[in-house]
């Protein structure tokens, strides 16, 4: 005879990673707009336009979360985000020059639930548009821990292969000279190079430190 505690204990658990991801869906939206009235704020108290490029050496440590992809069969759940920056690779005193200079970056996305997880590196371009507003382009290699085999559980995504191109993009606000919030979409993708290809795109938001 079978136990109806054994399901009934699934559709929780079930019930409880939706409910998470619907949270972290609702802070990063609520973050989202406070980093818009930040930069407008910012803007009112300094130039359009910083004149002089961060400070050298500077490494950066983040953390947040992320909601995994809301299209695909991994859809709400949330995933722990962490990602360490370095140094430019080259000191540039140009705000617009030190743009096209790249940092190195190492970081992982970590899903709450049985979702796909994935861990990265690769390079970082920053714009800093304003002193407290700026963007951020990355690209790199990534490997997952996706299923990519034929046989696939309904609840998870065929990602193809388990290593790929992974790319991001990012705005911040500078709260002062170590604190920033950053919104963050990044995307996983083997670029077609297998069978199958269920690119992952998740967006969040981290709270970084510099030093």
């Amino acid at each position: 005879m079978s136990d109806p505690i054994v399901p009934a204990t699934g559709k929780i658990a079930a019930s409880a990673r939706r409910l998470a991801g619907g949270a972290l869906f609702v802070a990063v939206a609520v973050l989202a707009g406070g980093i818009g009235a930040m930069a407008q704020a910012n803007e009112r108290r300094v130039p359009a336009f910083a004149q002089e490029p961060p400070p050298f050496p500077s490494w950066d440590v983040r953390l947040g979360g992320s909601a995994q992809d809301t299209t695909s069969r991994e859809r709400g759940i949330a995933n722990f985000t962490g990602e360490v920056l370095s140094p430019q690779v080259l000191a540039v005193q140009s705000r617009i020059a030190s743009a096209f200079v790249p940092r190195f970056h190492i970081g992982s996305s970590t899903n709450f639930g049985r979702a796909t997880s994935f861990a990265y590196a690769g390079l970082t371009w920053t714009l800093n548009v304003t002193k407290a507003v700026f963007v951020e382009g990355s690209i790199g290699g990534a490997v997952n821990d996706g299923k990519a085999g034929y046989f696939v559980p309904d609840d998870r995504v065929a990602v193809g292969c388990n290593a790929g191109l992974r790319e991001a993009l990012g705005v911040g606000v500078k709260l002062n000279d170590r604190w920033s919030v950053i919104a963050t979409l990044e995307h996983f993708s083997n670029n077609s190079a297998c069978d199958r290809n269920r690119a992952l795109s998740n967006f969040g938001a981290r709270l970084g430190y510099t030093f």
